[in-house]
């Protein structure tokens, strides 16, 4: 069952958070989240490699879903384009269509 997934409960979860609640707060299945940090292509959020755990910054969730407001660590800001580890996207990549289902619930 999918948690409800409020600000304060993701801010609840401390400064970082695992790849299946990663995947529950975005509504996603894990295996899609795991794939797209192995290939590179995961450009929602940071990713820290602490050997072999994955952790995703809770920040990152936060701005991520709740881009208008302020958390408690400092304004919105995106956390991807300031730290993105991953590769820069080729010319004529279309990123946005990875994530096609984040349009439906953006305002």
């Amino acid at each position: 069952m999918t948690a409800q997934w409020t600000r304060a409960a993701l801010e609840d979860l401390g400064p970082v958070t695992d790849v299946p609640t990663t995947a529950d707060v975005l509504d996603v299945d894990p295996w899609t989240v795991y794939e797209q940090i192995r290939r590179g292509t995961w450009d929602l959020t940071r990713v820290l490699r602490l050997g072999r755990k994955i952790k995703i910054p809770t920040h990152d969730l936060v701005t991520l879903l709740y881009p208008s407001g302020h958390s408690a660590a400092g304004p919105s800001a995106s956390p991807a384009a300031a730290t993105n580890t991953n590769p820069p996207a080729q010319e004529g990549s279309h990123a946005h269509e990875r994530t096609g289902w984040l349009r439906a619930t953006e305002g």
